[in-house]
C-alpha cells in the first residue's frame, strides 16, 4: 500500500500514544511532508495523496476557498 496514503491514518492512530509536544510536531511535519510546493496551505490535489484527506476535503476546508490551512488541518487532527 503506498506509503503516503497512510500518513495521515498512521497518524490518527498514533496519536493516542504521543504527548502534546510530540503531537504537534507530528502534525506540523505531516503537513509540511504534504504541502508539496510550500505555499503553507494544502490544495486539493496535495491533499489528495492521503485518502482520509481526500475523502473529507470539503469538511475539512471550513472557509472553503479550496486550500486546507494549517489550522483546518489541525482542527480536523483533533
Amino acid at each position: 500500500m503506498n506509503k503516503r496514503i497512510l500518513v495521515i491514518s498512521s497518524l490518527l492512530l498514533a496519536l493516542g500514544f504521543l504527548g502534546a509536544n510530540a503531537h504537534a510536531m507530528d502534525v506540523h511535519a505531516t503537513f509540511n511532508e504534504l504541502d508539496k510546493d510550500s505555499n503553507g496551505t494544502l490544495s486539493e490535489a496535495e491533499a489528495g495523496e492521503d485518502a482520509v484527506l481526500h475523502e473529507n476535503f470539503s469538511q475539512i476546508d471550513t472557509n472553503q476557498d479550496g486550500q486546507l490551512s494549517l489550522d483546518e488541518f489541525k482542527k480536523f487532527i483533533q
